[in-house]
């Protein structure tokens, strides 16, 4: 018999940045709420793209087979910007609130976007695109129980 479970490495539905300050990375107060790999919502982004990605191929590959040239559609950098921000407000449950030049700001997915997109805080949409691409960040650490 075994002490083991597996279970134990699952990966959350959740997890928490705590954002970092860009030039010192000393934590800040700042905190974003992400959906894990397994919650629904990431998996139902996760679905959409890839049912675009098979409809493009299917596409390519009947172009192909009657003959036709295909021309793959080109997507200019902000076009491919815009669709990582989107993907990445569709994966937000929230952030803390932070203020911006005096005013404060409270989690919306409109406020969001516009944070990310603002290529003043390119280092902001880094450290979160960082994040979400490492799957650790989202599994308990070893020893603790949910």
């Amino acid at each position: 018999m075994t002490d083991f479970d597996l279970s134990e490495m699952d990966a959350q539905d959740e997890g928490e940045l705590v954002i970092k300050h860009p030039k010192t990375q000393e934590p800040t107060t700042w905190i974003w709420t992400f959906y894990g790999p397994g919650h629904a919502r990431t998996i139902e982004l996760a679905n959409r793209a890839a049912a675009v990605a098979l409809k493009k191929a299917a596409a390519r590959r009947q172009a192909q087979a009657n003959g036709k040239k295909w021309k793959e559609d080109e997507q200019s950098f902000d076009e491919l910007r815009i669709d990582q921000v989107e993907s990445i407000v569709a994966r937000t449950r929230s952030f803390t609130p932070v203020k911006l030049e005096g005013a404060v700001i409270e989690f919306s997915a409109d406020a969001a976007k516009r944070l990310l997109l603002d290529r003043r805080k390119g280092w902001l949409l880094e450290q979160i695109t960082e994040y979400l691409q490492e799957q650790a960040n989202f599994i308990r650490p070893s020893g603790t129980s949910s």
